[in-house]
């Protein structure tokens, strides 16, 4: 594997570029079983591309990132606003941009960008930031603005984006008076929206989704008593394939003709990797890929001199740690339902 990094002359930390290989591999893999030939090809063809971006991506400079951000956010916020307007529904949420075949949600890059933007803001302006009105000038208006714009169509996204600019404003050292400030803003908005969703019609006609939203809080606490096709049924089908799977799985390719589970190489990607594979291979060191990712971003977070590059390549690693986690955890119904892929390996 570090040979052909050293014939690609990949710059940069070679642990995580060997990882991403490593998680595409399994990625492919993984869809092959579960959906065939021609998708596999259709999703080579996306990793392909992904990777060439990143290619593209770590030949540049990271300062010049800080200046990216600010164009960035302005896309973003664009995309964010024609994806209600141009957008593909898939699976009940308008959030799908489709270009030349290539469909891609603008969340995901906006998530990535906001974090690289308030990574620029709290470098830039430290000084301000020891009183309320810099924290909500420079960090809380942009977070609130395209977390609400993300939040219509994807809730879990939008309260996933927030979670990680408090991270953000942790690595960073931001007094605690004002974290402990924006987690009770951010546990009260939560709250709101749940009871608003669950209770108020005037919200349900408003934003369609919040009843789905509500469903996944429900079935999380309430399990038996929701069974159906996208909640309670699900995670229990996902059960299902992990137990079959137990330590070393049942093979490549092959699982239970009777099980159905719907988006089984996407959200549910996790259940079908451990019956194959097993829990020690397909999840313990799964897991450990990821933690090993983690680690090694952070000893290049702490190599930067820079505040702003140590910040970005903490926030943006964390965030895809992560996601990580919260996917592991939802087919073991250790946290609800949400919708978020296994970074680098789902389809």
């Amino acid at each position: 594997m570090y040979y052909l990094l050293n014939k690609l002359n990949l710059k940069g930390d070679r642990t995580i570029w060997a990882i991403v290989f490593i998680l595409t591999i399994i990625s492919i893999l993984v869809v092959y079983s579960i959906e065939g030939t021609r998708p596999t090809l259709i999703h080579l063809r996306n990793i392909i591309i992904g990777l060439f971006c990143m290619y593209f991506v770590h030949k540049l400079k990271f300062k010049y990132f800080s200046k990216l951000s600010l164009v960035s956010m302005f896309i973003s916020i664009l995309l964010l606003i024609f994806v209600y307007f141009i957008g593909r529904e898939i699976n009940g949420a308008t959030r799908w941009i489709v270009l030349g075949g290539l469909s891609f949600q603008p969340s995901d890059f906006s998530k990535l960008v906001l974090l690289i933007f308030v990574s620029r803001q709290i470098s830039k302006y430290r000084e301000y930031l020891h009183e309320w009105k810099g924290i909500l000038w420079y960090v809380l208006a942009p977070t609130s603005l395209i977390c609400f714009l993300i939040l219509p169509s994807n809730f879990s996204t939008a309260a996933l984006t927030f979670l990680n600019v408090i991270i953000l404003m942790f690595f960073a050292k931001i007094h605690y008076k004002f974290l402990f400030g924006v987690i009770i803003f951010a546990f009260s908005a939560s709250s709101f929206i749940y009871l608003a969703g669950k209770h108020v019609p005037v919200f349900q006609d408003t934003i369609p989704r919040s009843l789905t939203w509500v469903s996944r809080v429900d079935s999380y606490f309430s399990p038996q008593n929701d069974y159906d096709k996208n909640q309670g049924y699900q995670l229990n089908e996902a059960k299902i394939l992990i137990y079959d799977g137990k330590l070393i799985g049942q093979g490549a390719g092959k699982k239970n003709p009777g099980n159905f589970l719907y988006s089984e190489s996407s959200d549910f990607v996790i259940a079908s990797i451990i019956n194959q594979y097993g829990s020690i291979l397909g999840g313990v060191i799964l897991l450990f890929l990821y933690l090993l990712f983690f680690y090694r971003s952070i000893i290049v977070a702490h190599n930067t001199d820079s505040m702003f590059g140590m910040l970005m390549v903490s926030s943006l690693s964390f965030s895809i740690l992560m996601q990580a986690m919260i996917n592991i955890s939802m087919p073991f119904g250790i946290l609800p339902v949400t919708g978020q892929t296994l970074p680098l390996i789902s389809k």
